[in-house]
């Protein structure tokens, strides 16, 4: 898992090579403005879509996920949410592995999970197999955001 301000996306760029310039490309022109829906990043492997959506009041409803295939790079237009990111081992599974479109959803345990504040200008990055629940509510109140989530087959990453 990473987590940074976008001004230091390209210090990662070894991680992700042929990746990263076309992130950061993407990310220089969306704003909360930027339409709703799915849109070509020019590299093979790579997913971009753009959706608005509603944070989580209660940790109960939210859900830890999985991907095996791909990893996913998300950021904020509007908004903002906490994010929980873990190890996936002693996960309850709430549904067997989705391989069509690559994602595990497990029952939400409390540990020793890893907490961060998703906004503008920053992102995360959830490698495969790392668990993570998203658009947590910050203050416990459900709000809306705009989120954008690139998906980056296991192959390009380094």
């Amino acid at each position: 898992m990473l987590y940074d301000k976008w001004e230091n996306f390209l210090n990662y760029s070894a991680l992700m090579p042929g990746v990263a310039q076309a992130v950061k490309k993407f990310i220089e022109t969306a704003d909360a403005d930027t339409a709703n829906g799915s849109y070509d990043s020019g590299v093979d492997g790579v997913k971009i879509s753009v959706f608005d959506s509603a944070t989580t009041a209660d940790y109960q409803d939210a859900v830890w996920e999985i991907h095996q295939e791909y990893a996913d790079i998300q950021t904020l237009l509007a908004g903002k949410e906490i994010n929980f990111c873990r190890s996936p081992e002693g996960l309850t599974p709430k549904m067997e592995y989705d391989e069509k479109n690559d994602y595990q959803l497990f029952y939400s345990e409390k540990s020793d999970d890893l907490q961060l504040t998703l906004q503008p200008g920053r992102f995360a990055v959830y490698l495969p197999n790392e668990a993570h629940i998203t658009s947590f509510a910050l203050d416990g109140t459900s709000q809306p955001i705009k989120k954008i989530v690139f998906k980056v087959h296991k192959s390009l990453i380094k």
